[in-house]
């Protein structure tokens, strides 16, 4: 699968300039000198569930604040990878807005919705239980902050390579308006135009709201040379509304919801000589080139609704605070596997995935040397998923596939987990850390193969008019749990400068395959059969 990198960032620029200076935006933008600037600003991060300089946080992180953001013209999350060493934020490519991210040689390449990342991405504070979605165009956020090893004691599962956290932003003390519209050109497509706008402020004494909508119709980058089309199009839409409620001076509520939806063509795929020398049939592109034909264009159509709901209250010496968190995920696709201008391999697919988490935590100091953070955590996420796959069209006339394999499953994953972090100044100059987190995970599956419903039409997810559900040849349920310990110590060298060194773990748990295409009988069981498939993954 092909993307077209940069070639439209300069225009970008230029026009994002002209057009936010007329609409009178109220932030700033544009010059060299401004950039720099941004580029220096302190950046507050929350590596550690607790506000800090970046330069006060014995981890290797990247980090970029709001204005740092905008001066980087950060589109979505893959921008950001060149600038990080490392870590590698790229879109999966079968599949449009799903994440392939690796931190330090840890990651998956995958469009299976049930193998588990290796790199978590959390958005204000909430885990995002599936990779699909991750993926989109991002406007007014707060900061992007990139943890990379294990961040197992305070963020939990599936971070063992690291964590990427992504901050709204919420209503301020002042009216804040921005408004930002761009117009693009490049490529053998048509134009790619945005615009996008956010107002926030007070609404009383102890309200305060913010609204954050973006629009993105871009008529895409490429050309089919299957039949010369313009190809790449999506419309992208989104909203967000913030409302902060203060109705004592120890005591915030934030309420978040962000709905967004996104349509337009499925994957541009490129067939070309691959790493053994074989060149692709029927045709064949030069692999450094945009070029390609496919004749089934495909098509993407999924929503998102993500809500949260934090509680922030000053207690004692400390703060607790509670996060619960709501995702609903559904997507719609076909791509054209075969990447060829002739009907060999072409894929719908559905998905839906909803999870429900809440974590309650509380961080305290003693006597000024100690800062400890303690809490519980719970999360759980449902999915069903299918996919088709079609087949040799081409030995029909295009009329019908001449094989098609259907199947998927269903998956519930619910993870329950305690933790303790503590930051002892030892003295002056030393600081000792230690932390443990304590995780036990169940694992629910039931699959139907695709190898066992050839020619058979069914759906897990969308039955249609007289189609059944597919029947599920395998079913299982296992569970893990985990200890994962922290040690450090951190020598401060003067006020801007320190050495740290700590040792940690994360936990990983065993996962099923929903897409499971064996013809070996071992693999098939037969309707209902208990077999276990996995074993735990050593931390």
């Amino acid at each position: 699968m092909i993307n077209p990198g940069t070639a439209r960032k300069p225009l970008t620029a230029l026009l994002s300039l002209i057009v936010a200076g007329t609409a009178g935006t109220a932030q700033a933008q544009g010059s060299s000198a401004g950039s720099t600037s941004a580029m220096l600003e302190e950046v507050v991060v929350t590596a550690r569930k607790r506000e800090e300089n970046i330069q006060d946080v014995p981890l290797s992180i990247n980090a970029f604040g709001a204005e740092q953001i905008e001066a980087l013209k950060v589109r979505d999350l893959t921008n950001l990878s060149v600038s990080m060493p490392n870590v590698a934020m790229d879109d999966l490519g079968t599949t449009r807005g799903t994440a392939n991210f690796s931190v330090r040689g840890l990651g998956i390449n995958s469009s299976i919705p049930s193998i588990d990342p290796t790199v978590g991405v959390f958005i204000d504070g909430v885990y995002m239980g599936v990779n699909n979605g991750i993926i989109f165009d991002t406007f007014d956020l707060e900061s992007i902050q990139v943890l990379r090893g294990p961040q197992g004691i305070l963020f939990g599962r599936n971070v063992t390579g690291g964590a990427v956290l992504m901050n709204t932003r919420k209503p301020g003390e002042q009216l804040d308006v921005r408004v930002r519209a761009a117009v693009e050109d490049g490529g053998d497509g048509g134009l790619n135009q945005y615009l996008m706008g956010s107002v926030g402020g007070p609404l009383g004494d102890t309200l305060a709201a913010r609204i954050t909508a973006y629009y993105n119709d871009d008529d895409g980058w490429f050309e089919n040379q299957f039949d010369g089309s313009d190809f790449g199009a999506i419309e992208q839409t989104m909203v967000r509304p913030v409302v902060v409620w203060t109705p004592t001076d120890s005591l915030e509520l934030v309420f978040r919801y962000q709905w967004s939806e996104i349509e337009g063509d499925g994957p541009a795929a490129q067939t070309h000589t691959n790493g053994s020398g074989v060149p692709g049939a029927f045709v064949n592109f030069d692999r450094d080139s945009h070029d390609f034909s496919i004749d089934e264009p495909g098509f993407q159509d999924n929503e998102t609704h993500l809500a949260s709901i934090e509680l922030n209250w000053e207690l004692g010496d400390g703060m607790l605070t509670n996060i619960f968190g709501y995702r609903d995920y559904s997507a719609n696709a076909v791509s054209d596997i075969d990447a060829q201008p002739v009907w060999l391999f072409h894929a719908p697919s559905w998905l839906d995935a909803e999870q429900y988490s809440n974590e309650l935590r509380y961080s305290f100091s003693v006597a000024d040397r100690a800062e400890i953070t303690t809490g519980l955590y719970y999360f759980q996420n449902e999915m069903k998923y299918h996919e088709r796959r079609d087949l040799l069209g081409i030995a029909t006339g295009g009329v019908a596939p001449a094989a098609s394999f259907d199947g998927g499953g269903l998956y519930d994953v619910k993870t329950y987990a305690a933790f303790g972090a503590v930051d002892f100044d030892l003295t002056e100059n030393w600081i000792l850390t230690a932390g443990l987190r304590y995780t036990y995970e169940e694992k629910d599956v039931q699959i139907a193969s695709l190898s066992a419903n050839i020619g058979l039409p069914c759906n897990i997810v969308e039955p249609g008019p007289g189609e059944p559900v597919c029947p599920f040849d395998f079913e299982d349920d296992d569970d893990w749990d985990s200890w994962s310990p922290k040690l450090g110590a951190t020598y401060l060298l003067n006020d801007d400068a320190r050495i740290y060194a700590h040792w940690t773990r994360g936990f990983r748990s065993g996962g099923y395959n929903l897409r499971n295409t064996s013809f070996d009988p071992r693999d098939t069981p037969g309707p209902l059969s208990l077999i276990h498939i996995s074993e735990p993954t050593r931390p």
